[in-house]
């Protein structure tokens, strides 16, 4: 942490909660104990390396919060942070948790709150306590609704036209309430838009709904002949296509109305519905795991599954960082799969064995529906009889979900995958010390691996057991290292390549994603380190000094760039080519905006320099 120099403190917001919770002597007390910090510009107030003796809370400036190369949040005036830093862990541990660091987007100033008066006023007043410490796993909470109201900032930036907006349905004034019924049964549709002189304002359009024509005639009585000219409701409440979905929440909020009016250059194109607008944000996150926490059988985990590809859509669109997309991605998809479990396997089960996602999944970095990779460590000793059918059931339905079988049969219907402890034990013994081709992978693959369900401390045990068995063994490890080099990284004639009218596809992949996945894989293995995500071992081996620290920070950054221009490549596609978001992992150079080919070709570059510090690492070339 950059320390600053403290000041006395300017009056501080006790408005803001849970600050308003105190007592005017409380409130007199905290503002005794307040020091506060000036930091310039690209400062680092808070970060994995130090632990912090005080609570921020932004006074002017705004900080942001960083997890890796990305921009995870921006905290402004009365925003705090520091709380996990200050009774959790400031980064990561053996668990691997998100290593995050707080850095000065511009000249700040920050109150900071010592520890001491923080848990004075905790212990004084219980109601702030529990707000503003409550215990672990409620903290724990408290970030992810802060990451979850981040999600919601953004998606509250859709714009009207990415929702579906009804054709607009005119009749003119003269025509009857007949006229009116008849135009909306045959075309399906709940209102029509009133052509003609509304008495008042002269020329206008006014809008009669379905409600209107049964209050008027049902229970007003009048005759189905009358115009609906004089009857329609004018001043219509209008938004341009590209105002954002918030603002029309807003006014139909306000005014008590179900739909508005939408123009494009000044014309009427279409009528926007309070449930086509609510259908953009039900595919919030929180939205999809209330749909799993509620799920009662797999058809219901099946409509939470098919969600995600909507949501997924919906963060792109909007400018969500593929890092953050990538965390809510995984969060889901465990979630799902955890409650597929839990529906299908019995009670005893549960509570003796742990079910694990390895690959992509395993590492926090899969944002589409890629080949499954899952496995299930029994407790030694335990026997579940329908075990071989409950197995073959949740491969079934998570293909069933859009997760296609994995080629290599690495899932849990898979007997070498579904085994006890002492048998994954045995698999490891021999991946490390007979690594043959499929040793080598069965090892990268299980190193990535995290438990979803049942008792984590089993995997936990297997994953000692495997860092435990390395040895400094050069053989080995270059062994491992090698098919970080498998694929062709193009390089040379490249931009040539790029140039060309009808450039080759790349697989981006191979060409550049699995090489730094398994160059890092290999560097944090040989440290014998607990991380599973590709960006946090990146960081980790930076720290230790197994990376320089340029080469780490652009890892990073071209890892991001191309898992960005990989899902982009996804997204793009029609709905019917694209609609399950699967993948082929081609990517067309030719196909690409300018700043993305530039992108990519210098990440590319970066890579092949990156495949060359690992071969001259590991020997790969003696």
């Amino acid at each position: 942490m950059q320390h600053a120099m403290p000041t006395a403190s300017p009056d501080f917001d006790f408005g803001q909660p849970p600050f308003d919770l105190l007592t005017d002597g409380q409130r007199a007390a905290l503002a005794g104990a307040l020091d506060i910090a000036l930091y310039p510009r690209d400062a680092v107030l808070l970060s994995r390396e130090e632990p912090t003796d005080a609570m921020f809370v932004v006074l002017r400036g705004t900080v942001q919060e960083r997890r890796g190369g990305e921009v995870a949040a921006v905290h402004g005036a009365g925003d705090r942070f520091g709380l996990q830093a200050l009774y959790g862990a400031a980064g990561a541990g053996a668990g691997g948790s998100t290593a995050r660091r707080f850095v000065a987007a511009e000249d700040c100033a920050c109150h900071l709150i010592p520890r001491a008066a923080l848990e004075a006023l905790a212990a004084e007043n219980p109601e702030f306590g529990a707000a503003i410490l409550g215990d672990f796993a409620q903290r724990m909470r408290d970030l992810a609704a802060l990451r979850s109201n981040r999600e919601m900032a953004a998606l509250t930036m859709a714009r009207i036209r990415q929702a579906y907006l009804h054709p607009p349905l005119f009749v003119e004034a003269t025509a009857s309430l007949r006229d009116a019924a008849e135009a909306m049964r045959q075309n399906r549709a709940s209102s029509v838009l009133v052509r003609g002189a509304d008495g008042a304002t002269g020329e206008a359009v006014g809008i009669l709904t379905g409600t209107d024509l049964r209050d008027l005639v049902v229970l007003d009585g009048r005759p189905v002949s009358e115009p609906v000219g004089p009857l329609a409701r004018y001043g219509l409440l209008t938004l341009d296509r590209d105002d954002l979905l918030f603002n029309a929440l807003v006014l139909m909020t306000k005014h008590a109305v179900r739909r508005v009016v939408v123009t494009e250059n000044g014309a009427i194109v279409g009528l926007l519905g309070q449930s086509d607008l609510l259908a953009v944000l039900s595919n919030h996150s929180q939205v999809i795991g209330l749909q799993v926490e509620h799920a009662t059988d797999p058809a219901d985990l099946r409509r939470a599954s098919r969600s995600i590809v909507e949501l997924i859509r919906t963060l792109h669109a909007t400018g969500v960082k593929v890092a953050f997309i990538a965390d809510l991605v995984t969060e889901l998809n465990r979630r799902i799969f955890r409650k597929l479990f839990e529906l299908l396997a019995p009670p005893e089960l549960l509570a003796n064995s742990c079910l694990i996602v390895m690959g992509s999944e395993g590492r926090g970095e899969q944002l589409l529906k890629t080949d499954q990779d899952n496995g299930l460590i029994l407790r030694d000793g335990f026997d579940c009889p329908d075990l071989r059918r409950i197995a073959a059931d949740f491969t079934r339905h998570l293909v069933e979900f859009g997760y296609p079988p994995c080629p290599g049969n690495i899932m849990v219907s898979n007997p070498d995958w579904t085994r006890p402890l002492a048998g994954y034990k045995d698999a490891l013994f021999n991946w490390v010390h007979r690594p043959d081709e499929a040793a080598q992978m069965n090892l990268a693959i299980f190193y990535d691996a995290a438990p979803v369900a049942g008792d984590t401390t089993l995997l936990a045990e297997a994953k000692d057991y495997l860092l435990g068995r390395l040895q400094d063994n050069q053989m080995f490890f270059t062994q491992f290292a090698r098919p970080a080099l498998s694929f062709d990284t193009p390089s040379g004639l490249f931009a040539a390549l790029f140039e060309r009218r009808r450039a080759e596809p790349v697989d981006i992949k191979k060409a550049g994603i699995f090489p730094i996945v398994h160059g890092v894989r290999a560097l944090a293995l040989e440290k014998h380190r607990a991380e599973t995500n590709t960006v946090e071992r990146i960081q980790v081996l930076a720290e230790l000094g197994a990376l320089d620290r340029k080469m780490a920070a652009d890892l990073v950054e071209a890892f991001t760039i191309l898992s960005t221009i990989r899902l982009k490549a996804r997204v793009d596609l029609p709905d019917d080519e694209g609609a399950e978001l699967a993948i082929d992992n081609l990517v067309h150079p030719d196909r690409l905006g300018k700043l993305d080919r530039d992108q990519f070709k210098d990440c590319l570059a970066l890579v092949k320099s990156f495949k060359e510090l690992i071969a001259h690492h590991f020997r790969l070339n003696h």
